[in-house]
């Protein structure tokens, strides 16, 4: 059936598309086919299942194609390089994996960089794979060649110390050799692509920026710094930064070479610095050199025939610095000197220094003398040596002069001092003996000798053991001194022992023992100086006597001190109820003479306590005078017992009285002889119980006059006997005893009896059977005085009545003033008292006393002081100065002369009328 029109229209039309739509893809096959023809570089099509589907004919010399090879597997050709993950790559980018573009190379050396793509269709994402081979071999040789110059570029760099790096204009590092790696101790990878100031550190890279900056500038820089490096610390280097250009001069980046010279700058400064030191040495030798002490002498040539010195070099040998003091040298025949050695004069060649010089060998201690023209002589110590240079040859000689003049004089000194020394060793009573640990005898001086009795040739062959100095009695404490100093507990001691004599006796003697050591502590001798203390031991006995004797004594000074206390109470407590009594205006007559009674005989006791004190006191000082004359001892005898009448008669005692009727001539004080009497008689009747028996008895005796007082009272224990003419000592006594008394008694009897020369003895059979005294003086053998009647007129009118008189009294005193003045009124006498020397002084002039009572204790000036002032007035002649003292005239030494006489407080009313008349 035929078709309609219109569908057949529509059928050529179609066809026609058809047609031109074939014609396209008929061009395009032939342009793919042109293309694919053309195209250089090797592509190879796969189906899906890694078939063949098509190639360019670039890829038949890599797989060797064939049209019949179309639908094989690929796996199935062979091909001509090397590429073992072709078809593992192969199926990954089938598997919609992309994957890395390979170079691979065939056995000629071609290089190909083989790429995979996917297949890709309008229906199928993925419908095969396109395989590419781009020809890289040109390139690949290239980059080989390159990585080849890289490497050896760094095998050079890396052998190099030096830091070398280079860093792009961010300031990164892009290269560094192993030398920067080790400097950080960092690897390669940890350091390329850091940061500078991340791997340098901020300190020095804050240093090294501006010069970075300056280097990306495009100007190159060098320089030298102490830089910090964080971990590595602070090292010198030299670092140089050298911009890098490209080819149209763009700066890309710099490189930095960086040298460490820590070491090197290290030893330039210890070079310096040792340099320095050198020159401080030199100045300090050549400083020690000019201030040596010693001369000084250099010699820079072989013969030292030029020599330099030193100052005190030049002034050993008396010339200036500056000359030449060589006896070798051209200037020889202008030194004033010459050089001798043990008494010969040397030659020049014989000197130390040219010597020295001569065989190259030092010379030591070479003792010589200079003698100067002027006659002056030096005693030097010479030393030289030879001067070597690197070769060791002889160039020269120094040599040293040391002036010992003063040396050998005091050596010379020592030894006389020495030999002097031992003189007066030998001399001296101080043992010197020298001896060993084993106590061997190593010296014996001439005193030890004497000391011991053993001879020094004795004494050296023994020891002080077989000696027998020391007695087995004080061989422990002679142990214990040798074992203290030989063991070192200690280094000298000091003992005293007795020590036994060659024949036997025994001496005490005081040891000073002193250890010598050497260098190393090791003993070499001990030496000891013994001492012959005898007579001092024997003194030091007496003294610890004398010591018991004094305690003893002390001992009874405070008992008499006490019992002095009480004896002078005694007396008081009557006469201050006597004044009592007359204080209670009693009109009693017979009362009133009581009282009056009471207190005179009271007072008369306190001043014989009193005067028995003063007495003892002027007798050990050895200060009591005796007026002596002719006196009649019987006479005496009988003034003493009226002394003591009252104390006699009071007690009811019997006197039984025996003197010749002839006078008993003796010579003495006869105050001072009826004293002595009395106090015996005292003594006497005191320890004689009432109505006892005194018998007294004077006698001629063949030894001169005797006088005897015996008694039956209480008598002396025979203990008591030898300490009774002892100061302060009584017999023992109870304290109800009513005897009172110091205990001074018998010592004044004892000590007048012995000025007297004569002798007293007690003697008693014991307590309660009484005692005896005796007395003996030396008869007066010269003839009775003539006593005529004109003297008797003399000594009549002297006791006329004294004409009443101007008296002043002077005493700080206020009641003695007021009593004195009323006693001497009372007496018929114009009194005038006043305190003080001053006013002494002024009431001279205007009272003209006839006589001055002058106390010597005043509170302005003293009455010496105003004895003295009154001699310069014209007054003074027509006054008698009397001085009233506490104190005996001999207490005032040679001022007693000032005055006409002298009273002892208190002065009764017979010393003033003495004074008086």
């Amino acid at each position: 059936m035929e078709k309609p029109p219109v569908l057949n229209e529509e059928l050529i039309a179609m066809n026609v598309q058809l047609t031109e739509r074939l014609r396209e893809l008929e061009e395009i096959n032939d342009d793919l086919n042109n293309l694919l023809v053309s195209s250089e570089v090797p592509t190879l099509f796969l189906d899906p299942c890694l078939r063949i589907r098509r190639w360019t004919p670039a890829t038949d010399a890599l797989l060797r194609l064939i049209p019949i090879d179309v639908g094989r597997p690929l796996k199935d050709l062979g091909w001509c390089f090397e590429d073992p993950d072709l078809l593992d790559d192969a199926a990954l980018v089938l598997a919609g994996i992309s994957v890395e573009p390979r170079e691979v190379h065939t056995e000629q050396g071609h290089w190909y960089l083989r790429r995979i793509l996917p297949y890709c269709t309008k229906t199928t994402p993925i419908n095969g794979v396109v395989i590419t081979f781009a020809e890289m071999t040109a390139r690949k040789h290239a980059e080989l060649a390159l990585a080849d110059s890289e490497r050896t570029l760094r095998r050079v760099t890396d052998a190099l110390p030096a830091l070398i790096s280079r860093v792009d204009a961010s300031l990164r590092y892009r290269f560094n050799n192993a030398a920067y790696e080790r400097w950080f101790g960092l690897d390669r990878a940890d350091i390329l692509g850091k940061p500078v100031v991340e791997i340098i550190g901020e300190q020095s890279f804050a240093r090294a920026r501006p010069r970075m900056e300056r280097a990306l500038a495009g100007e190159g820089s060098v320089f030298d710094a102490w830089l910090p490096f964080q971990g590595d610390g602070v090292r010198c280097c030299q670092v140089e930064y050298i911009p890098d250009r490209r080819a149209d001069g763009r700066v890309t980046g710099f490189f930095v070479l960086v040298i460490d010279i820590t070491d090197r700058r290290r030893s330039e400064e210890t070079i310096k610095r040792l340099n320095a030191e050198n020159r401080a040495r030199a100045a300090e030798l050549r400083a020690v050199f000019d201030a040596a002490p010693v001369g000084i002498y250099l010699g820079r040539d072989s013969d030292c025939r030029d020599m330099e010195m030193n100052r005190a070099g030049a002034e050993i040998l008396r010339l200036s610095e500056h000359a030449n003091p060589s006896l070798s040298g051209s200037d020889a025949a202008a030194l004033a000197f010459r050089i001798f050695h043990g008494g010969d004069e040397l030659a020049s060649e014989d000197l130390p220094m040219q010597r020295a010089a001569r065989i190259g060998e030092s010379v030591q201690g070479f003792a010589e003398d200079i003698v100067f023209a002027d006659g002056e002589i030096k005693h030097l110590m010479a030393s030289a040596a030879p001067l070597r240079n690197e070769a060791g040859d002889v160039y020269g000689c120094v040599g040293i002069l040391a002036d010992v003049t003063r040396t050998t004089q005091a050596e010379r000194r020592y030894r006389e001092a020495l030999e002097r020394l031992k003189l007066h060793i030998d001399r001296s009573p101080v043992a010197s003996l020298e001896w060993a640990a084993d106590t061997g005898i190593l010296r014996w001086s001439s005193a030890a000798e004497r000391v011991f009795g053993w001879s020094e040739a004795e004494a050296l062959q023994g020891s002080l053991h077989n000696l027998g100095l020391f007695p087995e009695d004080v061989r422990e404490s002679f142990a214990d001194m040798v074992g203290g100093l030989v063991g070192g507990l200690v280094e000298h001691n000091h003992c005293l022992h007795l020590n036994q004599r060659k024949d036997g006796e025994t001496v005490w003697c005081e040891w000073h023992n002193s250890v010598l050591r050497d260098g190393d502590g090791r003993l070499v001798s001990i030496l000891s100086l013994a001492l012959d203390v005898s007579e001092q031991q024997a003194l030091q006995r007496s003294l610890r006597e004398q010591t018991e004797q004094l305690a003893e004594a002390d001992r009874r000074k405070n008992a008499f001190l006490a019992m002095l206390g009480h004896e002078l109470r005694n007396p008081l407590a009557p006469v201050r109820n006597a004044l009592d009594l007359l204080a209670l205006g009693n009109q009693d007559r017979a009362k009133h003479d009581w009282a009056y009674a009471v207190i005179d005989r009271q007072t008369h006791h306190l001043e014989r306590l009193v005067h028995d004190l003063l007495d003892v006191a002027r007798i050990t000082r050895g200060s009591i005078t005796l007026r002596v004359a002719r006196q009649d001892l019987g006479q005496l005898l009988h003034q003493a017992l009226e002394v003591v009448d009252c104390e006699v008669r009071a007690r009811g005692h019997e006197v039984v009285l025996e003197v010749p009727a002839d006078p008993v001539p003796v010579r003495g004080d006869a105050t001072r002889l009826v004293q002595v009497l009395s106090n015996v008689l005292h003594n006497a009747a005191k320890y004689t119980d009432e109505g006892g028996r005194i018998g007294v008895t004077l006698a001629h005796h063949a030894e001169g006059a005797r006088v005897t007082v015996e008694d039956n009272g209480q008598g002396i224990a025979a203990e008591a006997m030898p300490s009774l003419f002892e100061a302060f000592t009584q017999g023992p006594r109870s304290l109800a005893r009513a005897e009172g008394g110091l205990g001074l008694g018998l010592t004044l009897v004892k000590s007048l009896v012995d000025l007297h020369g004569g002798r007293v003895e007690i003697d008693s059979a014991g307590v309660g059977l009484g005692s005896r005294v005796t007395l003996t003086f030396p008869l007066d053998a010269e003839p009775a005085p003539d006593l005529s009647a004109g003297s008797a007129v003399e000594r009549a009118s002297s006791r006329a009545a004294t004409p009443r008189k101007r008296v002043l009294v002077v005493d700080d005193s206020a009641e003695v003033v007021e009593a004195m003045s009323e006693l001497l009124s009372a007496l018929g006498h114009e009194v005038s008292g006043v305190p003080t020397g001053e006013a002494a002084l002024d009431l001279v002039t205007r009272m003209r006393p006839d006589l001055i009572l002058l106390d010597i204790g005043l509170p302005d000036i003293d009455g010496i002081e105003v004895a003295r002032r009154l001699i310069k007035l014209p007054e003074r002649k027509a006054i008698r100065l009397v001085a009233v003292s506490g104190y005996g005239a001999s207490h005032l030494g040679s001022d007693a002369d000032l005055f006409d006489a002298h009273l002892l407080k208190p002065a009764g009313l017979a010393d003033l009328q003495q004074v008086l008349d």
